[in-house]
C-alpha cells in the first residue's frame, strides 16, 4: 500500500507540474516569446486576440499546447514584417526529442520570410521535430506556410485540420511571377504520415506548389485546393517521391494563370511504397491554353495508380491532356467524367466554389463504382463532403443505384427527387439543332412538366405537356448548351442535354 501511494502521489505531482500560461497585451506576458523560458514540458499557452508584431521564437519544450483565444475581426495574429532573425520561421521547433508533439489551434501566421543568404524559405511554422498537430489556424504572406523536415527523424506525423493557407510562396517585391518554389505547405521524406482534413488551399505566389509532399504516406481527403483569383502557383498537388497517397474528395482548381499548367504532379518513385489512389474527386482546369491534369515522370517502379470516379472538366478552349508524358504501366481508371465545358457538367454554383450536384448532372449521378481498399486497407469509400474549413465536414452517404461521380453526392431531399428516379426514356433529334428539335418519349406522357434549364441551374423556360412527341423552338436562346427535365405525374425525373448552335 506504501509503494502504491507514493506511486498516485508521484502522479498526481507529475499531472500538477502542468501550466497554463495567458498571454496577451493585458497580461502579465505581452508576447509569446516572454514565456519561452517559462514554459515546461506539456504546459498549454493561451494567446489572446491581437497582432503580436516581429516576435518569432524558437521553442524548445515538447508537448507544448498552443491556443488562440482571439475569434472573428480580433483572431490572434502572430505578424512578421522584414526578415526574421533566425533564418528560418515565425514559430520554430528545431531539435527532435526536446520539442515534439506540438499542438498549435486558431492562430494566424503572416508574413514569414528569411533573407535569401538564409535560404528565402522562412516559414510560418517551421517543424523538425516529431508529431505536429495544426487546427484551425492561418497561413498567410508567408514564403512557406507550413515547412516541415530532418533527416534524423522517420516516423514524424503531420496532422493538419481545418487550416486556410492563401498567398503563401516565394515573391519578390509587387512581382508574384518570381519562381522561388516555397510552397503553402512543404512535408520531407522525415514524415511516416501526412494527413490533411478539409482544409482551404488558394492564391498560391511564386510558383509555389499548394501541397508538395515526400512522406511515406499521405492522405489528402476533403480539401478545396484553388489557385484561381490572382494565385500564380506551380502544381496543386507535387508527390516528389512517391509513397503512399490517397487523394479523396477533394475540389481541386487550376487558375487562369500560373506557371506548369498541370496540376497533379508524381516526380519520383523512391520510397518504400509508391501507391497512388485518386477518388471521388472535382478537378476544374479554368486555364485556357494546353494543360495536363497528370504529370508521371517515372516510368517505372510504381506498383498502383488508381484513379476512380472523379469529375475532371476544363473552361473551352483548353487542350487538356489526362497525362503530360509518361502513362503509368499500373494505371487502373474507372468511371471517370471528362468534359471540355466545366459550366455544362450541372454544379450548383462553380462560381462560388460550389460544385455540388443539380439533378441535371446526370454524367455524374449514380456513375460511379465502389473504389474498394488501399494495398494497406484503407477504404477509397469517400464518406464525407467539403462545405468550407470553417465547418464541419458534411456526411456523404451513397444514394440512388450507385456512388456518384466527384466530390458530391447528389442530395436530393433539396429538391424532393430521388436518384432512383434520374430516368433517360426519351430522345432528343436532332442534336445539336439550330431552329428546332423534338422530344421524343418511349412511353405516353401525362401531366407532365417539362423545364428547360441553363448551365448556371437557372429555369429558362417551363411548360406542361401530354403525349409521346413535343417539339422545341430556339426561339430566343443563344448559342450554348442547356438541359431539359421532365417531371411526369409520379415525379420521376428524365434529363438531357441539348445544344443550341
Amino acid at each position: 500500500m506504501k509503494i502504491k501511494s507514493i506511486l498516485i502521489a508521484l502522479f498526481i505531482c507529475g499531472i500538477a507540474k502542468a501550466t497554463v500560461w495567458h498571454v496577451g497585451a493585458s497580461q502579465t506576458y505581452t508576447l509569446p516569446s516572454l514565456v519561452k523560458n517559462l514554459v515546461q514540458d506539456g504546459d498549454t499557452i493561451e494567446i489572446d486576440g491581437g497582432v503580436y508584431l516581429n516576435d518569432a521564437v524558437k521553442w524548445t519544450k515538447k508537448n507544448l499546447k498552443f491556443i488562440g483565444l482571439g475569434t472573428g475581426s480580433n483572431r490572434t495574429i502572430i505578424q512578421h514584417t522584414g526578415d526574421i532573425a533566425n533564418g528560418k520561421g515565425i514559430w520554430v521547433f528545431e531539435t527532435p526529442g526536446t520539442c515534439d508533439n506540438a499542438y498549435i489551434e486558431n492562430i494566424v501566421f503572416d508574413g514569414a520570410q528569411v533573407s535569401d543568404a538564409n535560404g528565402g524559405n522562412g516559414a510560418g511554422i517551421r517543424f523538425q521535430a516529431k508529431d505536429l498537430t495544426v487546427k484551425n489556424c492561418k497561413f498567410m504572406n508567408c514564403q512557406n506556410g507550413i515547412l516541415e523536415g530532418n533527416g534524423s527523424v522517420t516516423t514524424s506525423n503531420v496532422m493538419l485540420y481545418n487550416s486556410e493557407f492563401e498567398n503563401n510562396g516565394y515573391q519578390l517585391p509587387n512581382d508574384p511571377t518570381h519562381s522561388g518554389y516555397e510552397h503553402h505547405i512543404y512535408i520531407n521524406a522525415s514524415t511516416d504520415t501526412l494527413w490533411v482534413e478539409n482544409c482551404y488551399f488558394h492564391r498560391p505566389r511564386g510558383q509555389a506548389n499548394s501541397i508538395k509532399t515526400r512522406a511515406q504516406r499521405a492522405y489528402i481527403l476533403y480539401n478545396l485546393i484553388d489557385e484561381e483569383a490572382t494565385g500564380y502557383g506551380s502544381w496543386e498537388l507535387n508527390i516528389a517521391q512517391g509513397g503512399l497517397n490517397v487523394v479523396l474528395g477533394n475540389v481541386i482548381i487550376q487558375g487562369t494563370s500560373g506557371a506548369n499548367h498541370g496540376m497533379m504532379s508524381y516526380d519520383a518513385a523512391t520510397n518504400a511504397l509508391q501507391d497512388f489512389y485518386f477518388v471521388n474527386n472535382t478537378v476544374i482546369n479554368k486555364f485556357v491554353g494546353n494543360n495536363k491534369y497528370f504529370n508521371v515522370t517515372p516510368t517505372s517502379g510504381i506498383n498502383t495508380y488508381k484513379i476512380y470516379n472523379n469529375i475532371f472538366a476544363s473552361v473551352t478552349g483548353a487542350s487538356n491532356s489526362f497525362f503530360g508524358t509518361t502513362v503509368p504501366s499500373a494505371l487502373d481508371s474507372l468511371r471517370n467524367v471528362v468534359a471540355p465545358n466545366y459550366l455544362t457538367i450541372g454544379f450548383t454554383n462553380p462560381s462560388g466554389n460550389d460544385y455540388s450536384l443539380l439533378p441535371a448532372a446526370t454524367l455524374a449521378i449514380n456513375n460511379g463504382t465502389i473504389a474498394g481498399t488501399t494495398n494497406t486497407g484503407f477504404s477509397l469509400n469517400p464518406t464525407k463532403s467539403y462545405v468550407s474549413f470553417l465547418s464541419a465536414l458534411a456526411t456523404r452517404n451513397i444514394s440512388g443505384a450507385a456512388i456518384d461521380c466527384g466530390a458530391y453526392e447528389y442530395f436530393f431531399p433539396s429538391t424532393f427527387i430521388n436518384e432512383n428516379q434520374l430516368l433517360n426514356n426519351f430522345s432528343v433529334y436532332p442534336n445539336p439543332f439550330s431552329n428546332q428539335t423534338t422530344l421524343q418519349f418511349t412511353t405516353e406522357q401525362v401531366n407532365s412538366n417539362i423545364s428547360l434549364i441553363d448551365v448556371f441551374g437557372k429555369t429558362i423556360h417551363s411548360f406542361n405537356f401530354s403525349g409521346k412527341e413535343v417539339k422545341l423552338n430556339k426561339g430566343e436562346l443563344s448559342k450554348g448548351i442547356y438541359f431539359i427535365s421532365v417531371t411526369d405525374a409520379n415525379k420521376n425525373v428524365m434529363n438531357k442535354k441539348i445544344i443550341v448552335e
